[in-house]
């Protein structure tokens, strides 16, 4: 798995907050049960693991970084959580100061190599200039997540952070509207265009030179609507995974595809 498929968008939060270090891994807990992989598994279990972790010294370096991690029975998979404290959080850090900045690593038993190497590609991603910083002035979970897969290696990464896109939904069945709808809402998508717009097909019907070769009357998605909506390049990554989340790979679900253009000007409010 590569390391942009662990970081999960869901288990990011750029609002975080806390009272203590106790509190805090309570939080990161439900900020965990946020991802399908814990699904079966208590909140209280995944808090007992951060502590017992703890106990064993703590994970809280020096400027504003905490790295809590532990390893759990029933899950296959390692899990990566961002979170932001702006205030921070008193987390027995090597520097006494509070952290501000928590990177969460959960996997399972038995796997301590990937484990290891995970600890010191987040340590090694934290290291490069202006990371940690730009981690720190994200408001939204997209631009966290962004930012911090940003500098990794395994992840094609969008040039000129923050030119804007246009992105183009087709979408070819009606009852996935609801589904878009909800990840928009989920990722601060809050306005878009949405058209509605026939195929070529259903216009070469109603032409009588093609009639009988295409026939719509038993078909219930010959409307298709058009979703458009103006971003920038360093969100593109995170909503569409978002909508695979839901969807699975579009490249094999045929109801909804995506593209994605340059704007090469724009004036005014979408």
């Amino acid at each position: 798995m590569e390391f942009s498929e662990i970081v999960k968008l869901e288990c990011c939060e750029a609002d975080f907050s806390a009272n203590n270090k106790t509190d805090a891994l309570h939080n990161i807990g439900k900020l965990l049960k946020r991802c399908r992989e814990f699904r079966n598994i208590e909140e209280d279990i995944i808090f007992n693991a951060l502590k017992e972790r703890e106990n064993m010294g703590s994970t809280g370096f020096s400027r504003g970084i905490a790295i809590p991690h532990c390893q759990l029975e029933g899950i296959d998979h390692f899990i990566i959580a961002l979170a932001i404290c702006k205030k921070g959080i008193y987390f027995d850090s090597l520097d006494k100061k509070k952290s501000k900045i928590f990177i969460t690593i959960v996997g399972p038993k038995g796997d301590r190599n990937t484990h290891l190497k995970l600890l010191a590609q987040v340590s090694q991603i934290l290291k490069e200039p202006g990371v940690a910083d730009e981690m720190l002035h994200s408001t939204t979970k997209i631009g966290l997540y962004e930012e911090f897969l940003r500098n990794t290696n395994d992840i094609e990464t969008i040039t000129k952070k923050g030119k804007e896109v246009l992105m183009m939904l087709t979408v070819k069945e009606e009852s996935i509207m609801q589904d878009i709808t909800e990840v928009f809402v989920e990722y601060g998508i809050q306005n878009s265009i949405i058209l509605e717009t026939h195929s070529m097909e259903n216009l070469l019907s109603n032409t009588p030179l093609f009639m009988g070769f295409f026939n719509f009357t038993s078909e219930t998605n010959a409307l298709t609507k058009i979703i458009l909506v103006k971003l920038t390049k360093d969100h593109i990554n995170a909503l569409i995974k978002g909508l695979e989340d839901v969807f699975g790979d579009l490249d094999t679900y045929s109801a909804l595809s995506i593209i994605v253009l340059d704007i090469f000007f724009s004036k005014g409010i979408m």
